[in-house]
């Protein structure tokens, strides 16, 4: 996930870079110290934190000039001042965080970004030139088939398409799958139970296998999932 953090003062951006690593080490953190040089920058960022009292540029300003850009970021508002929440309104502004910024607040707001960020995410699928636009947090599993793939959702909807499971691999990069076996890419989001070896999805009356040379970077991503998306301790 890429995410950018746009204020003028160093110490503040530094705090805030080790709380978002504290949280999932895995993030793509970009600094910028003014709203210009945020959207010069023209990279594509899933969330961005934006600090409304800013020199020449201001926060509200910056995030106008995104949105007139069509840039669909999440944008998350650092400030002491909540006055400007109208305004928050007309640039489609996720939430507010009070500076300085509590762990606790901050990891909140990242949970439910990334669920609404997952949600948004789409999964093509060309079904003998039918095309089918299935949401991420619908699509149970994978499973190859000579060349191509099924895919299976949660309404037990099942998808032909020619698109290899290596392929889906590639292009599920950064979404809640994993691809356990030659055959399957799962969604973590619907693991029910890991045993040894073998997993359940919810709902699917079927054992899946995870490969020997898979069954520990599985159990790993799994258990930065249900940390990143669970608040259970």
């Amino acid at each position: 996930m890429k995410i950018a953090i746009c204020d003028d003062e160093q110490i503040f951006r530094d705090t805030l870079y080790k709380k978002l690593v504290k949280y999932n080490k895995t993030f793509e953190i970009k600094e910028f110290r003014t709203g210009r040089e945020l959207i010069d920058s023209r990279i594509k960022f899933d969330i961005i934190f934006l600090d409304i009292e800013m020199p020449e540029l201001n926060g509200m300003d910056t995030a106008k000039k995104l949105r007139k850009l069509s840039v669909g970021s999440i944008i998350i508002f650092l400030t002491s001042h909540i006055e400007c929440i109208q305004d928050a309104f007309k640039v489609k502004a996720f939430r507010f965080l009070s500076k300085p910024v509590q762990e606790d607040a901050l990891n909140e707001a990242l949970e439910e970004a990334e669920k609404e960020i997952v949600g948004q995410e789409k999964i093509v699928i060309n079904q003998k030139g039918k095309i089918f636009e299935l949401s991420v947090p619908d699509v149970m599993y994978f499973e190859a088939f000579g060349d191509g793939t099924y895919v299976y959702d949660n309404k037990d909807n099942v998808y032909e398409c020619t698109v290899a499971l290596k392929e889906w691999d590639k292009r599920l990069e950064g979404m809640p799958f994993f691809k356990i076996h030659k055959s399957y890419i799962v969604s973590m989001m619907y693991v029910s139970s890991i045993n040894n070896n073998v997993l359940r999805l919810e709902g699917v009356d079927q054992d899946f296998t995870i490969s020997r040379r898979n069954i520990t970077p599985f159990k790993d991503a799994y258990m930065d999932f249900v940390k990143n998306n669970s608040r259970v301790i």
